[in-house]
């Protein structure tokens, strides 16, 4: 969640003749020509961290024939702040562009030969490194695809479980036809960075803090400050030590319920589309199953259904692999279960890291928004100090209190507090 004043206006080589290059290739027609085009912000302040992206309404003329159309224009921050030092070096865009062009269109052959029309992300058009990185897709709002202020009840959980097991299937079936799946490495140099630390470290000490306040949790207090600096190391082994896992999985990495889109149809969803592959990795299917549970689930769906959910998501895992003609042995439920076990010190560090905001509305965790308009909000939260303010504030506020109370005797009594 960092909000950059350049998510509000489009940069200025996003011009006509931009707009031209990238329906040049859509059409394939080179005669294309842009007659008009509107630019204007394609999420809302704060959305998405490792990216900008605006929502395009062009006009052209292709064949002769006078068109419009309605495209998303992802790409990189261009003012200077620790949103665009993380970004520089194009590691994340890199990945991103590797799973639209080289993995998605497999995984959706699979699924069609198969006689499965899964959907399971949008359709690149473009992408280029020239004159940064951009990635160009299709508007999947004019399939009447919408945002989503809330995560997901259980009917949503289970469209995202029955995608995820087929995300997860085609991934094994693809590992040795597409090499690169295996390489990608979760970008950990770029995620897993001193600003995380440090605002790790700054929430477990208000969390430890906050136990010496709470008669009857006094004794967590110490037991979270010894767990700050080995948690982060697990959590490195987690997601580059494959070798440990009993199987491996394309995660798609970054399973927040803001990472997708969503059709609803008489207050209902019938599809959640999955978006934002920058940090998919190579790796254990507890990464995804683990933390779409706190940033996709609902709590009150994870508290009551969480063991329904992984036996859905297992199942539909199983199908695919059946439907593809998987040759190689087929893990078991009791392998899965295992995989989350290992890692589960991942739920210990989502409870510290994102759980407070995802818990609490906007005004709650920042009664100033109430007040402001998108063009006045200063707020910056990949700036490591405002981070802090805003997580001293969240931790304290009741609603995560009482949540915290409920898991940190969990964590204790399933092992999530020893290293």
């Amino acid at each position: 969640m960092a909000f950059n004043k350049d998510e509000m206006n489009a940069p200025k080589w996003m011009d006509g003749a931009f707009f031209e290059k990238v329906l040049r290739r859509s059409e394939a027609d080179d005669s294309v020509t842009v007659a008009e085009f509107k630019t204007t912000p394609g999420s809302r302040p704060g959305d998405h961290f490792a990216s900008i992206i605006f929502r395009a309404a062009v006009s052209f003329v292709s064949f002769g024939e006078k068109k419009e159309i309605s495209l998303i224009v992802k790409t990189m921050p261009e003012l200077e702040g620790i949103k665009k030092d993380v970004l520089k070096d194009g590691k994340l865009f890199e990945t991103e562009t590797i799973m639209y062009e080289a993995v998605l269109p497999e995984m959706h052959k699979l699924l069609r030969q198969a006689d499965d029309d899964t959907k399971l992300g949008p359709r690149l058009l473009y992408s280029s490194q020239d004159p940064t990185w951009v990635m160009v897709f299709e508007d999947l709002s004019k399939q009447n695809y919408v945002m989503k202020d809330t995560q997901l009840n259980l009917g949503e959980s289970k469209i995202l479980y029955a995608k995820l097991g087929r995300w997860h299937a085609a991934s094994m079936c693809l590992s040795e036809k597409i090499p690169e799946i295996k390489s990608l490495d979760y970008n950990l140099g770029v995620i897993m960075n001193e600003e995380v630390a440090e605002v790790w470290n700054h929430n477990i000490n208000i969390l430890a803090k906050m136990c010496l306040e709470w008669p009857g949790y006094e004794h967590f207090s110490e037991r979270l400050v010894e767990l700050r600096i080995p948690l982060l190391k697990r959590l490195k082994e987690m997601y580059t030590d494959q070798d440990n896992s009993i199987y491996n999985v394309l995660n798609h990495g970054d399973c927040h319920y803001k990472n997708f889109m969503y059709r609803i149809l008489d207050g209902k969803t019938e599809d959640v589309m999955l978006l934002d592959f920058q940090i998919s990795t190579w790796g254990s299917p507890a990464l995804d199953i683990i933390y779409s549970m706190y940033n996709s689930v609902s709590i009150e769906t994870r508290d009551n259904h969480r063991e329904e959910l992984i036996k859905f998501y297992y199942d539909e895992f199983v199908n695919a692999l059946k439907m593809f003609e998987f040759h190689g042995k087929i893990p078991s439920l009791i392998d899965l279960r295992i995989e989350i076990t290992k890692c589960g010190h991942l739920e210990t560090f989502l409870t510290t890291m994102f759980l407070p905001l995802l818990i609490l509305t906007p005004e709650e965790m920042m009664p100033q928004l109430a007040e402001q308009s998108d063009e006045a909000i200063q707020l910056d939260l990949s700036n490591v100090k405002e981070q802090e303010n805003l997580a001293e504030h969240c931790f304290k506020h009741p609603r995560y209190t009482a949540v915290m109370k409920k898991y940190l005797p969990v964590f204790d009594n399933t092992g999530l507090l020893y290293l």
